[in-house]
């Protein structure tokens, strides 16, 4: 079975040390039993510190210090485990990331998530996101029977037609899968976002500034390539026309709280910040996404 992925996908790495938001910070990093087991075999001047570093639990995860550093993260931003043992030493978790998977109908896809800062530059700079390429294969398996695939493809056809306004073709798009402003207040919304669990505190107020009606920028490119980003990773899993209806709503309403909260220097910053704060917790995306279903 293939695994295609959009275009950009192929100039994609990591930045490491340069990352202003390292992947490496604040986030509690599972180890995979294989990975795991791995460790208990290494052998080296680094393996004890590996070992030493280990939270036992279900699963086990490496031990956070001081400002919620991982503990293999040096002072210059690097992986003390890539230094010493290679990449071939690192957890699923680490080696993956942001990078997610999905199966469709005509095989897997793999994407970028927009919380990495790198991935995000990429997915708002390019316009390849309607074109998939083959990057892999991987063991035959069963896939949806519904074709998400051609959805999206209506939708990215929308997105590319440069005689639509940006807000025409969100309006297209809204009343092709019947996902319009009123389903969801501007209040119930701000209440909703108001209830959920942040990484960063501070941002819980900024989300309060959510609105359905708020006006798009002049430049709304961007704002194309992030909705059909959003629309990529949370509508093409869908294995019905009504889980299709619900990603696309979700989408629409990530897009809406984007352009709420973007001033015109820090779109790309706050694309990443919704990124993090909603796509990458599993509770956030299913709060929103239940008041989005019918």
């Amino acid at each position: 079975m293939k695994i295609f992925a959009p275009k950009y996908y192929t100039e994609f790495s990591c930045i490491a040390d340069r990352c202003k938001h390292s992947c490496c910070i604040g986030w509690e990093i599972d180890i995979d039993a294989d990975t795991a087991e791995k460790y208990r075999r290494m052998t080296g001047a680094y393996a004890t510190a590996v070992l030493d570093s280990i939270e036992p639990g279900d699963p086990p995860h490496f031990r956070l210090g001081e400002g919620e550093r991982c503990p293999h993260l040096d002072e210059k931003g690097l992986c003390r485990i890539i230094k010493a043992c290679g990449e071939d030493a690192l957890c699923d978790i680490c080696r993956e990331h942001p990078r997610f998977y999905h199966d469709t109908c005509r095989g897997r896809e793999v994407g970028l998530g927009m919380a990495c800062e790198e991935a995000c530059r990429l997915i708002l700079s390019s316009d390849a996101y309607a074109e998939f390429i083959p990057v892999g294969e991987v063991p035959d398996a069963e896939l949806p029977g519904f074709d998400a695939v051609v959805c999206r493809a209506e939708l990215y056809r929308l997105l590319s037609d440069r005689d639509l306004s940006y807000a025409e073709c969100r309006k297209k798009i809204s009343e092709r899968w019947e996902v319009l402003p009123s389903d969801l207040s501007d209040e119930a919304a701000r209440e909703l976002l108001g209830e959920l669990e942040y990484l960063q505190e501070e941002r819980r107020e900024r989300f309060q500034a959510y609105s359905s009606a708020c006006a798009d920028p002049e430049n709304t490119e961007a704002l194309r390539r992030a909705l059909a980003y959003f629309i990529f990773r949370h509508a093409t899993p869908a294995e019905s026309e009504a889980e299709f209806r619900e990603g696309v709503g979700f989408a629409l309403f990530c897009e809406r709280l984007l352009v709420s909260i973007a001033g015109p220097e820090d779109l790309a910053e706050c694309a990443r910040m919704i990124s993090e704060e909603l796509e990458y917790s599993e509770e956030n995306t299913e709060a929103i996404r239940f008041e989005l279903s019918f």
